[in-house]
């Protein structure tokens, strides 16, 4: 089963640029396929500064992930020394390890990322199980230029589920709004779900695809 690591920073003032750039470096470094975001609608806006997110992806297993992890934790930790300079240019940074739990997509000929959503649903006690069943055959009846991924935190909130789409454009990421807020599986999801889905939309700034 696959997992991804996604990697969170606010920048400091003055810095974000140079954030950016760097997340960009540091990705391309590690050699593994992943992506830079940064914000184009945060899910609250008026509560945090703008944040970078990285994703890493191409890990198999969770042995893929041990080896990553003790990569960094080799040499005197040589690998995270290298991220402190980073670091430094941040008010904080972070990073979550999460499972993919929806199937492998492959891009259609000429597909170009740009935007990604990334919705947050948690279950209501005891229907973490039927609400995830729910997101993935959904997921798999839209019908949409993109890709869909419905991913579990290994930590944070237990029944939170991330469903995430990545599309060529604001508009796409508009009309797929509109075709799952129009389907009958809506009712459906408000049922599972303890409150309203937390939603954050940004803009894909560089891909790694070694």
């Amino acid at each position: 089963m696959p997992y991804i690591i996604n990697n969170y920073r606010i920048p400091k003032p003055g810095q974000y640029t140079n954030v950016v750039r760097g997340v960009a470096e540091s990705l391309k470094a590690i050699g593994r396929a992943g992506f830079v975001n940064v914000p184009i609608s945060p899910p609250m806006p008026n509560a945090q500064g703008m944040g970078v997110v990285s994703t890493l992806a191409g890990l198999d297993t969770l042995d893929d992930v041990d080896a990553l992890f003790d990569s960094m934790l080799a040499d005197d930790m040589a690998a995270l020394a290298a991220r402190d300079e980073l670091s430094a240019m941040c008010e904080r940074a972070n990073l979550s390890v999460s499972r993919v739990l929806s199937p492998p997509w492959t891009p259609p000929e000429g597909f170009e990322a740009k935007i990604i959503s990334r919705n947050i649903v948690v279950a209501i006690p005891g229907k973490a199980r039927e609400l995830l069943e729910l997101l993935l055959e959904w997921g798999e009846e839209l019908d949409f230029r993109g890709a869909g991924v419905v991913s579990v935190s290994l930590g944070g909130q237990l029944g939170a589920i991330r469903v995430s789409h990545i599309v060529e454009s604001l508009q796409a990421l508009e009309d797929l709004h509109g075709q799952i807020g129009a389907s009958p599986r809506v009712q459906k999801l408000v049922e599972l779900t303890n409150g309203p889905p937390v939603r954050s939309v940004g803009r894909i700034t560089y891909i790694n695809q070694p």
